[in-house]
Protein backbone atom coordinates (compact mmCIF):
# COMPACT_ATOMS: atom_id res chain seq x y z
CA UNK A 1 0.00 0.00 0.00
CA UNK A 2 1.28 3.23 -0.57
CA UNK A 3 0.74 5.79 2.03
CA UNK A 4 2.06 8.71 0.46
CA UNK A 5 -0.89 7.91 -2.20
CA UNK A 6 -3.54 7.17 0.64
CA UNK A 7 -2.53 10.51 2.46
CA UNK A 8 -2.80 12.54 -0.86
CA UNK A 9 -6.40 10.93 -1.16
CA UNK A 10 -6.98 11.48 2.13
CA UNK A 11 -5.89 15.29 1.87
CA UNK A 12 -8.01 15.16 -1.52
CA UNK A 13 -11.33 13.43 0.24
CA UNK A 14 -10.81 15.75 3.00
CA UNK A 15 -10.90 18.42 1.04
CA UNK A 16 -13.82 17.55 -1.02
CA UNK A 17 -15.65 17.31 2.42
CA UNK A 18 -14.77 20.88 3.38
CA UNK A 19 -15.95 22.17 -0.25
CA UNK A 20 -18.84 20.01 0.13
CA UNK A 21 -19.67 21.48 3.62
CA UNK A 22 -19.23 24.96 2.54
CA UNK A 23 -21.33 24.07 -0.70
CA UNK A 24 -24.15 22.77 2.00
CA UNK A 25 -23.90 25.47 4.22
CA UNK A 26 -24.17 27.79 1.05
CA UNK A 27 -27.51 25.88 -0.07
CA UNK A 28 -29.00 26.42 3.52
CA UNK A 29 -28.50 29.80 3.60
CA UNK A 30 -30.30 30.07 0.06
CA UNK A 31 -33.01 28.10 1.04
CA UNK A 32 -33.51 30.29 4.20
CA UNK A 33 -33.23 33.19 2.37
CA UNK A 34 -35.41 31.79 -0.29
CA UNK A 35 -37.81 30.57 2.87
CA UNK A 36 -37.91 33.94 4.13
CA UNK A 37 -38.42 35.72 0.99
CA UNK A 38 -41.59 33.37 0.48
CA UNK A 39 -43.00 33.98 3.84
CA UNK A 40 -42.52 38.05 3.70
CA UNK A 41 -44.73 37.38 0.29
CA UNK A 42 -46.79 35.54 1.95
CA UNK A 43 -47.98 37.86 5.23
CA UNK A 44 -47.74 40.89 2.38
CA UNK A 45 -50.02 38.93 0.35
CA UNK A 46 -52.17 37.93 3.90
CA UNK A 47 -52.17 41.31 4.92
CA UNK A 48 -53.24 43.16 1.68
CA UNK A 49 -55.76 40.55 1.33
CA UNK A 50 -57.29 41.26 5.04
CA UNK A 51 -56.52 44.80 4.19
CA UNK A 52 -59.08 44.78 0.73
CA UNK A 53 -61.37 42.55 3.15
CA UNK A 54 -61.36 45.07 5.39
CA UNK A 55 -61.76 48.23 3.27
CA UNK A 56 -64.65 45.76 1.56
CA UNK A 57 -66.41 45.51 4.58
CA UNK A 58 -66.41 49.22 5.20
CA UNK A 59 -67.61 50.08 2.26
CA UNK A 60 -70.49 47.63 1.94
CA UNK A 61 -73.43 49.11 2.59
CA UNK A 62 -74.78 48.58 6.47
CA UNK A 63 -77.71 46.23 7.07
CA UNK A 64 -81.17 47.79 7.10
CA UNK A 65 -82.24 47.81 10.57
CA UNK A 66 -85.46 49.85 10.08
CA UNK A 67 -88.68 48.75 8.45
CA UNK A 68 -91.34 50.57 6.73
CA UNK A 69 -94.79 49.19 5.58
CA UNK A 70 -96.29 51.58 3.37
CA UNK A 71 -99.97 50.78 2.06
CA UNK A 72 -102.05 52.86 -0.07
CA UNK A 73 -105.40 51.40 -1.43
CA UNK A 74 -107.34 53.46 -3.96
CA UNK A 75 -109.84 51.30 -6.28
CA UNK A 76 -112.55 49.42 -3.58
CA UNK A 77 -115.18 46.58 -5.19
CA UNK A 78 -118.09 47.97 -3.04
CA UNK A 79 -119.70 51.46 -4.32
CA UNK A 80 -120.47 52.72 -0.65
CA UNK A 81 -116.69 53.32 -0.96
CA UNK A 82 -115.14 55.35 -2.96
CA UNK A 83 -112.24 55.57 -5.47
CA UNK A 84 -109.25 56.89 -3.80
CA UNK A 85 -107.42 58.52 -6.85
CA UNK A 86 -104.50 59.58 -4.55
CA UNK A 87 -103.76 56.50 -2.15
CA UNK A 88 -101.39 54.55 -4.27
CA UNK A 89 -99.61 57.97 -5.30
CA UNK A 90 -98.76 58.28 -1.86
CA UNK A 91 -97.68 55.18 -1.07
CA UNK A 92 -95.69 55.23 -3.94
CA UNK A 93 -94.00 58.58 -3.06
CA UNK A 94 -93.77 57.76 0.46
CA UNK A 95 -91.63 54.25 -0.37
CA UNK A 96 -89.17 56.13 -2.31
CA UNK A 97 -88.61 58.56 0.40
CA UNK A 98 -88.14 55.73 3.02
CA UNK A 99 -85.98 53.56 0.60
CA UNK A 100 -83.73 56.41 0.21
CA UNK A 101 -83.67 56.83 3.95
CA UNK A 102 -82.30 53.86 4.37
CA UNK A 103 -85.61 51.82 4.95
CA UNK A 104 -86.39 48.44 4.19
CA UNK A 105 -89.48 49.00 2.51
CA UNK A 106 -92.04 46.90 1.94
CA UNK A 107 -94.82 48.34 0.06
CA UNK A 108 -98.37 46.82 -0.96
CA UNK A 109 -101.57 48.72 -2.73
CA UNK A 110 -104.85 47.81 -3.41
CA UNK A 111 -104.29 45.39 -1.38
CA UNK A 112 -107.73 42.73 0.42
CA UNK A 113 -107.39 41.61 3.37
CA UNK A 114 -105.71 38.73 2.80
CA UNK A 115 -103.27 40.39 1.21
CA UNK A 116 -103.31 42.96 3.78
CA UNK A 117 -102.66 40.19 6.88
CA UNK A 118 -99.92 38.53 4.53
CA UNK A 119 -97.65 41.93 4.34
CA UNK A 120 -98.44 42.49 7.66
CA UNK A 121 -97.13 38.81 8.57
CA UNK A 122 -94.58 39.05 6.08
CA UNK A 123 -92.96 42.21 8.33
CA UNK A 124 -93.79 40.72 11.30
CA UNK A 125 -91.04 37.84 10.45
CA UNK A 126 -88.33 40.73 10.06
CA UNK A 127 -89.07 42.11 13.82
CA UNK A 128 -86.51 40.94 15.56
CA UNK A 129 -83.36 42.75 13.67
CA UNK A 130 -85.26 45.67 13.61
CA UNK A 131 -84.53 48.60 16.08
CA UNK A 132 -87.52 50.51 14.41
CA UNK A 133 -90.98 49.78 12.42
CA UNK A 134 -92.82 52.53 10.55
CA UNK A 135 -96.47 51.99 9.22
CA UNK A 136 -98.06 54.36 6.19
CA UNK A 137 -101.17 53.65 5.42
CA UNK A 138 -103.89 55.44 3.09
CA UNK A 139 -107.25 54.70 2.14
CA UNK A 140 -110.59 54.29 3.63
CA UNK A 141 -110.15 54.33 7.65
CA UNK A 142 -113.42 54.45 9.73
CA UNK A 143 -114.08 54.64 13.35
CA UNK A 144 -116.81 52.38 14.95
CA UNK A 145 -117.85 52.66 18.54
CA UNK A 146 -114.40 54.21 19.21
CA UNK A 147 -112.12 52.08 17.22
CA UNK A 148 -110.86 52.65 14.54
CA UNK A 149 -110.93 50.25 11.27
CA UNK A 150 -108.07 50.22 7.96
CA UNK A 151 -110.72 49.04 5.03
CA UNK A 152 -109.37 46.70 2.46
CA UNK A 153 -110.24 46.95 -0.96
CA UNK A 154 -112.96 44.02 -0.07
CA UNK A 155 -114.65 45.48 2.31
CA UNK A 156 -118.18 44.57 3.06
CA UNK A 157 -119.85 47.95 4.17
CA UNK A 158 -123.21 46.99 4.01
CA UNK A 159 -124.02 46.57 7.69
CA UNK A 160 -121.74 47.21 10.65
CA UNK A 161 -121.27 43.70 11.47
CA UNK A 162 -120.30 43.22 7.72
CA UNK A 163 -117.76 46.31 7.79
CA UNK A 164 -115.71 44.80 11.23
CA UNK A 165 -115.85 41.23 10.11
CA UNK A 166 -114.27 42.11 6.41
CA UNK A 167 -111.48 45.02 8.07
CA UNK A 168 -108.98 44.75 10.38
CA UNK A 169 -108.57 47.05 13.59
CA UNK A 170 -106.54 49.59 13.97
CA UNK A 171 -105.32 48.71 17.69
CA UNK A 172 -104.54 44.95 16.49
CA UNK A 173 -102.29 46.44 14.26
CA UNK A 174 -100.29 48.94 17.03
CA UNK A 175 -100.32 45.77 19.15
CA UNK A 176 -98.76 43.46 16.32
CA UNK A 177 -95.91 46.12 16.21
CA UNK A 178 -95.42 48.11 18.94
CA UNK A 179 -92.62 46.93 21.60
CA UNK A 180 -90.69 48.85 24.60
CA UNK A 181 -87.80 47.94 22.93
CA UNK A 182 -88.44 49.22 19.43
CA UNK A 183 -89.70 52.38 18.00
CA UNK A 184 -92.79 52.25 15.91
CA UNK A 185 -94.43 55.11 13.95
CA UNK A 186 -97.71 54.58 12.13
CA UNK A 187 -98.99 57.29 9.80
CA UNK A 188 -102.21 57.28 9.02
CA UNK A 189 -103.67 59.22 5.61
CA UNK A 190 -107.47 57.79 5.79
CA UNK A 191 -109.99 59.70 7.66
CA UNK A 192 -112.34 59.69 5.52
CA UNK A 193 -116.64 59.73 5.32
CA UNK A 194 -117.87 56.82 7.15
CA UNK A 195 -120.35 54.75 4.25
CA UNK A 196 -122.25 53.87 7.32
CA UNK A 197 -122.62 57.78 8.91
CA UNK A 198 -125.42 58.02 10.83
CA UNK A 199 -125.75 54.31 12.02
CA UNK A 200 -125.51 53.51 16.16
CA UNK A 201 -121.89 53.99 16.69
CA UNK A 202 -120.56 54.42 13.03
CA UNK A 203 -118.99 58.23 12.34
CA UNK A 204 -116.94 60.38 10.32
CA UNK A 205 -113.11 60.81 10.29
CA UNK A 206 -110.41 58.53 13.42
CA UNK A 207 -110.89 58.40 16.63
CA UNK A 208 -107.96 59.21 19.45
CA UNK A 209 -106.41 55.38 19.89
CA UNK A 210 -104.43 53.94 22.84
CA UNK A 211 -100.82 54.50 21.92
CA UNK A 212 -98.79 51.22 22.34
CA UNK A 213 -95.18 51.39 24.15
CA UNK A 214 -92.61 53.79 22.49
CA UNK A 215 -95.25 54.53 19.89
CA UNK A 216 -96.24 57.62 17.77
CA UNK A 217 -99.06 57.78 15.89
CA UNK A 218 -100.05 60.68 13.42
CA UNK A 219 -103.28 61.36 11.84
CA UNK A 220 -103.85 63.16 8.45
CA UNK A 221 -106.42 65.64 10.41
CA UNK A 222 -107.91 66.04 13.85
CA UNK A 223 -110.05 63.17 15.50
CA UNK A 224 -113.56 63.37 13.91
CA UNK A 225 -112.76 65.39 11.03
CA UNK A 226 -112.28 64.33 7.23
CA UNK A 227 -109.27 64.74 4.73
CA UNK A 228 -109.48 66.73 1.61
CA UNK A 229 -107.97 65.19 -1.02
CA UNK A 230 -106.13 67.71 -2.94
CA UNK A 231 -106.09 68.62 -6.50
CA UNK A 232 -102.86 67.17 -7.18
CA UNK A 233 -101.08 63.46 -7.85
CA UNK A 234 -100.90 63.49 -4.22
CA UNK A 235 -103.02 64.04 -0.77
CA UNK A 236 -102.19 67.12 1.20
CA UNK A 237 -100.60 65.45 4.40
CA UNK A 238 -98.63 63.12 1.90
CA UNK A 239 -97.14 66.08 0.33
CA UNK A 240 -96.36 67.66 3.21
CA UNK A 241 -94.65 64.70 4.73
CA UNK A 242 -92.60 63.96 1.96
CA UNK A 243 -91.77 67.35 1.45
CA UNK A 244 -89.88 67.70 5.03
CA UNK A 245 -89.08 63.86 5.98
CA UNK A 246 -86.08 64.02 3.98
CA UNK A 247 -84.66 67.62 5.23
CA UNK A 248 -81.10 66.70 7.68
CA UNK A 249 -81.15 66.73 10.96
CA UNK A 250 -84.79 67.25 11.89
CA UNK A 251 -86.55 65.20 15.01
CA UNK A 252 -89.80 63.61 14.25
CA UNK A 253 -91.40 66.14 16.91
CA UNK A 254 -89.84 69.40 14.52
CA UNK A 255 -91.16 67.38 11.40
CA UNK A 256 -94.62 67.09 12.67
CA UNK A 257 -94.44 70.48 13.62
CA UNK A 258 -93.34 71.88 9.84
CA UNK A 259 -96.33 68.84 8.44
CA UNK A 260 -98.97 70.35 10.43
CA UNK A 261 -98.32 73.88 9.40
CA UNK A 262 -97.74 73.04 5.99
CA UNK A 263 -100.83 70.79 5.34
CA UNK A 264 -103.15 73.28 7.04
CA UNK A 265 -101.73 75.76 4.37
CA UNK A 266 -102.36 73.36 1.73
CA UNK A 267 -106.18 72.66 3.10
CA UNK A 268 -107.22 76.63 3.50
CA UNK A 269 -107.55 75.44 7.69
CA UNK A 270 -109.72 72.37 6.60
CA UNK A 271 -106.84 70.05 8.04
CA UNK A 272 -104.99 70.28 10.38
CA UNK A 273 -102.72 66.71 11.23
CA UNK A 274 -102.66 65.70 14.94
CA UNK A 275 -100.30 63.01 16.79
CA UNK A 276 -100.26 61.02 19.71
CA UNK A 277 -96.48 60.08 21.08
CA UNK A 278 -95.46 57.34 23.77
CA UNK A 279 -91.74 57.42 22.78
CA UNK A 280 -88.89 57.13 25.06
CA UNK A 281 -86.63 58.73 22.83
CA UNK A 282 -86.24 61.63 19.83
CA UNK A 283 -85.69 60.04 16.80
CA UNK A 284 -84.88 61.01 13.39
CA UNK A 285 -85.66 59.82 9.97
CA UNK A 286 -82.08 61.21 8.65
CA UNK A 287 -79.76 59.47 10.74
CA UNK A 288 -78.62 56.87 8.50
CA UNK A 289 -79.22 59.30 5.29
CA UNK A 290 -76.28 59.16 2.97
CA UNK A 291 -76.34 62.44 0.40
CA UNK A 292 -74.11 62.17 -2.47
CA UNK A 293 -71.86 65.25 -1.94
CA UNK A 294 -71.19 65.67 -5.39
CA UNK A 295 -74.83 66.58 -6.06
CA UNK A 296 -74.91 68.91 -2.74
CA UNK A 297 -71.60 70.87 -4.30
CA UNK A 298 -73.54 70.72 -7.49
CA UNK A 299 -76.89 71.92 -5.78
CA UNK A 300 -74.97 74.52 -4.02
CA UNK A 301 -73.10 75.77 -7.36
CA UNK A 302 -76.42 76.12 -9.21
CA UNK A 303 -78.28 78.12 -5.88
CA UNK A 304 -75.09 81.07 -5.90
CA UNK A 305 -75.33 81.18 -9.82
CA UNK A 306 -78.80 82.09 -9.46
CA UNK A 307 -79.78 85.47 -7.98
CA UNK A 308 -83.18 84.83 -6.86
CA UNK A 309 -82.36 81.20 -5.74
CA UNK A 310 -79.40 82.75 -3.75
CA UNK A 311 -81.96 85.62 -2.11
CA UNK A 312 -84.10 82.42 -1.04
CA UNK A 313 -80.70 80.42 0.79
CA UNK A 314 -80.08 83.63 2.52
CA UNK A 315 -83.69 83.50 3.74
CA UNK A 316 -83.28 79.90 4.69
CA UNK A 317 -80.40 80.28 6.59
CA UNK A 318 -81.82 82.74 8.99
CA UNK A 319 -83.62 79.62 10.74
CA UNK A 320 -81.74 76.66 9.17
CA UNK A 321 -79.01 74.82 8.68
CA UNK A 322 -76.60 75.32 5.72
CA UNK A 323 -77.03 71.54 4.11
CA UNK A 324 -80.94 72.04 4.86
CA UNK A 325 -81.07 75.49 3.28
CA UNK A 326 -79.46 74.17 0.11
CA UNK A 327 -81.93 71.38 -0.03
CA UNK A 328 -85.03 73.36 0.61
CA UNK A 329 -84.30 75.71 -2.34
CA UNK A 330 -82.63 73.20 -4.58
CA UNK A 331 -85.83 71.66 -4.44
CA UNK A 332 -87.71 74.69 -6.19
CA UNK A 333 -84.82 73.61 -8.96
CA UNK A 334 -85.51 70.33 -9.25
CA UNK A 335 -88.23 70.11 -11.61
CA UNK A 336 -85.91 72.14 -13.93
CA UNK A 337 -83.02 69.57 -13.51
CA UNK A 338 -85.66 66.65 -13.81
CA UNK A 339 -87.18 68.48 -17.38
CA UNK A 340 -82.91 68.82 -18.17
CA UNK A 341 -81.85 65.23 -17.76
CA UNK A 342 -84.90 64.21 -19.87
CA UNK A 343 -84.24 66.01 -22.95
CA UNK A 344 -80.64 65.97 -22.79
CA UNK A 345 -78.77 63.20 -24.21
CA UNK A 346 -76.15 61.60 -21.59
CA UNK A 347 -72.74 63.00 -22.27
CA UNK A 348 -69.81 60.35 -23.50
CA UNK A 349 -66.76 59.27 -21.70
CA UNK A 350 -65.07 62.43 -20.01
CA UNK A 351 -68.51 64.71 -20.16
CA UNK A 352 -69.05 67.36 -17.63
CA UNK A 353 -72.01 65.17 -16.18
CA UNK A 354 -71.76 65.34 -12.35
CA UNK A 355 -71.26 61.76 -11.11
CA UNK A 356 -71.37 59.73 -7.95
CA UNK A 357 -68.25 60.95 -5.79
CA UNK A 358 -66.86 57.15 -5.35
CA UNK A 359 -63.00 58.99 -4.71
CA UNK A 360 -61.09 61.16 -2.37
CA UNK A 361 -60.13 63.11 -5.28
CA UNK A 362 -63.52 63.97 -6.40
CA UNK A 363 -65.00 64.50 -3.04
CA UNK A 364 -62.11 66.85 -2.57
CA UNK A 365 -62.87 68.79 -5.83
CA UNK A 366 -66.81 69.06 -4.40
CA UNK A 367 -64.77 70.59 -1.17
CA UNK A 368 -62.45 72.59 -3.17
CA UNK A 369 -65.96 74.10 -5.03
CA UNK A 370 -68.10 74.45 -1.81
CA UNK A 371 -65.19 76.07 -0.21
CA UNK A 372 -65.30 78.70 -3.24
CA UNK A 373 -69.08 79.37 -2.96
CA UNK A 374 -68.96 79.80 0.44
CA UNK A 375 -66.09 82.21 0.67
CA UNK A 376 -68.65 84.32 -1.94
CA UNK A 377 -71.84 83.52 -0.19
CA UNK A 378 -70.50 84.22 3.88
CA UNK A 379 -67.25 85.73 4.10
CA UNK A 380 -67.87 88.28 1.18
CA UNK A 381 -67.20 91.81 1.57
CA UNK A 382 -65.16 94.64 2.62
CA UNK A 383 -64.34 96.88 5.70
CA UNK A 384 -64.05 95.87 9.43
CA UNK A 385 -68.07 95.73 9.90
CA UNK A 386 -68.53 93.04 7.32
CA UNK A 387 -66.04 91.36 8.68
CA UNK A 388 -67.15 90.65 11.82
CA UNK A 389 -70.64 90.26 10.68
CA UNK A 390 -68.77 87.52 8.69
CA UNK A 391 -67.24 85.55 11.56
CA UNK A 392 -70.32 85.69 13.25
CA UNK A 393 -72.45 84.42 10.56
CA UNK A 394 -69.64 82.20 9.81
CA UNK A 395 -69.65 80.82 13.47
CA UNK A 396 -73.40 80.63 13.21
CA UNK A 397 -73.32 78.45 10.36
CA UNK A 398 -71.08 76.14 11.57
CA UNK A 399 -72.68 75.77 15.19
CA UNK A 400 -75.90 74.86 13.20
CA UNK A 401 -74.14 72.75 10.79
CA UNK A 402 -72.81 70.44 14.25
CA UNK A 403 -76.90 70.69 15.61
CA UNK A 404 -78.16 69.56 12.13
CA UNK A 405 -74.94 65.76 13.12
CA UNK A 406 -76.63 65.72 16.49
CA UNK A 407 -72.51 67.54 18.02
CA UNK A 408 -74.06 70.98 19.39
CA UNK A 409 -76.53 70.76 21.48
CA UNK A 410 -76.56 74.61 22.61
CA UNK A 411 -78.06 77.73 21.56
CA UNK A 412 -76.85 78.46 17.97
CA UNK A 413 -76.15 82.34 19.07
CA UNK A 414 -72.72 83.08 16.78
CA UNK A 415 -70.52 83.15 19.92
CA UNK A 416 -67.55 80.95 19.70
CA UNK A 417 -67.42 79.60 23.26
CA UNK A 418 -66.73 76.71 25.03
CA UNK A 419 -69.58 74.52 24.18
CA UNK A 420 -68.49 75.36 20.32
CA UNK A 421 -65.44 74.09 21.02
CA UNK A 422 -66.50 71.44 22.87
CA UNK A 423 -68.95 69.88 20.25
CA UNK A 424 -66.41 70.70 17.29
CA UNK A 425 -64.52 68.07 19.61
CA UNK A 426 -67.23 65.56 19.81
CA UNK A 427 -67.69 65.83 15.50
CA UNK A 428 -63.58 64.96 15.35
CA UNK A 429 -63.55 62.29 18.15
CA UNK A 430 -66.96 60.50 16.42
CA UNK A 431 -65.56 60.35 13.13
CA UNK A 432 -62.12 59.20 14.55
CA UNK A 433 -60.13 62.10 13.23
CA UNK A 434 -57.34 64.26 14.84
CA UNK A 435 -58.18 67.82 15.85
CA UNK A 436 -56.32 69.85 13.67
CA UNK A 437 -58.17 73.18 14.88
CA UNK A 438 -60.95 74.43 17.00
CA UNK A 439 -62.04 77.60 15.59
CA UNK A 440 -64.64 77.96 12.63
CA UNK A 441 -63.22 78.10 9.39
CA UNK A 442 -64.57 78.20 5.43
CA UNK A 443 -62.73 74.69 5.22
CA UNK A 444 -64.66 73.42 8.62
CA UNK A 445 -68.47 74.83 7.48
CA UNK A 446 -67.57 73.13 3.66
CA UNK A 447 -66.41 69.75 5.56
CA UNK A 448 -69.60 69.73 7.72
CA UNK A 449 -71.62 71.16 4.93
CA UNK A 450 -70.84 67.57 2.91
CA UNK A 451 -71.86 65.48 6.20
CA UNK A 452 -74.84 63.71 5.89
CA UNK A 453 -76.55 61.68 8.50
CA UNK A 454 -76.04 61.61 12.09
CA UNK A 455 -71.96 61.64 13.33
CA UNK A 456 -72.57 62.14 17.12
CA UNK A 457 -75.42 59.79 17.98
CA UNK A 458 -76.01 60.19 21.50
CA UNK A 459 -80.32 59.75 22.24
CA UNK A 460 -81.91 62.61 23.09
CA UNK A 461 -83.75 60.75 26.25
CA UNK A 462 -87.04 62.48 26.84
CA UNK A 463 -87.38 62.45 30.70
CA UNK A 464 -90.01 62.63 32.83
CA UNK A 465 -91.21 65.39 34.80
CA UNK A 466 -90.09 64.96 38.57
CA UNK A 467 -92.70 64.56 40.37
CA UNK A 468 -93.63 67.38 43.42
CA UNK A 469 -92.64 66.25 47.01
CA UNK A 470 -95.25 65.47 49.23
CA UNK A 471 -95.92 67.88 51.75
CA UNK A 472 -98.24 66.94 54.83
CA UNK A 473 -101.44 68.77 55.24
CA UNK A 474 -101.92 70.02 58.51
CA UNK A 475 -104.85 68.40 60.26
CA UNK A 476 -107.66 70.17 61.57
CA UNK A 477 -106.90 73.03 63.95
CA UNK A 478 -103.54 73.31 63.04
CA UNK A 479 -101.88 76.29 61.76
CA UNK A 480 -98.95 75.34 59.43
CA UNK A 481 -96.41 77.93 59.56
CA UNK A 482 -92.71 78.75 58.14
CA UNK A 483 -91.14 76.12 55.83
CA UNK A 484 -94.23 74.03 55.84
CA UNK A 485 -96.37 76.56 55.03
CA UNK A 486 -94.86 78.11 52.06
CA UNK A 487 -94.09 73.86 51.17
CA UNK A 488 -97.66 73.34 51.66
CA UNK A 489 -98.45 76.15 49.05
CA UNK A 490 -96.05 75.38 46.37
CA UNK A 491 -97.40 71.93 46.54
CA UNK A 492 -101.41 73.09 45.68
CA UNK A 493 -99.89 75.16 43.27
CA UNK A 494 -98.28 72.63 41.51
CA UNK A 495 -101.18 70.16 42.06
CA UNK A 496 -103.41 72.76 40.19
CA UNK A 497 -100.79 73.16 37.19
CA UNK A 498 -101.05 69.96 36.56
CA UNK A 499 -104.88 69.64 36.22
CA UNK A 500 -105.53 67.66 32.72
CA UNK A 501 -105.60 69.75 29.52
CA UNK A 502 -108.50 70.92 28.32
CA UNK A 503 -110.02 68.56 25.42
CA UNK A 504 -109.35 69.48 21.98
CA UNK A 505 -111.05 71.96 20.48
CA UNK A 506 -113.54 71.24 17.63
CA UNK A 507 -111.94 72.57 14.34
CA UNK A 508 -114.18 71.00 12.17
CA UNK A 509 -114.98 73.97 10.72
CA UNK A 510 -111.63 74.70 9.85
CA UNK A 511 -110.56 76.88 12.74
CA UNK A 512 -108.15 75.85 15.80
CA UNK A 513 -104.79 74.69 16.29
CA UNK A 514 -103.43 71.22 15.86
CA UNK A 515 -100.86 69.21 18.28
CA UNK A 516 -100.96 66.23 20.98
CA UNK A 517 -103.63 64.75 22.39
Amino acid sequence: MDVRNSTISLQVFAGDGREAVRAGVADMTLHRSLLMRIFIAIAVLAGAVSARAAVEETQSPAPHNRLAIVIGNSSYGSGKLPHLANAVNDANKLSESLSRLNFDVMTGTDLSRAGLEKLFSDAAAKLPRMSAVLIFYAGHGVQIQGENYLLPTDTDPDSLDALKASSIKLNDVIARFASRDRQTFIFLDACRNNPLAGTDGAGNGLAQVEVGENSFVAFATQPGNVTVDGAGDNSPFTTALAKNIEIPGLSISDMMIRVRNETEALTVGRQVPWDQSNLREQFYFTEEQTLDPAKLSASLSRILADPVAKQKLQIELASNDLQTAVLIVGQTLRSIDMADETAAPKPATGGTQVASLTTEESIEGARQSVVSGLQTLIVGGSGDGAAAAATDGLARNVQTELRRLGCYRMDVDGDWGKGSVRALTDYYRNRKMAVSSTEPTVELLSDLFLQSGRVCKQPVIIKAKPETKKVRLASDGDQPSGKAAKAGKRAQKSQANRRPAAPPPDISGGIGIGGIF
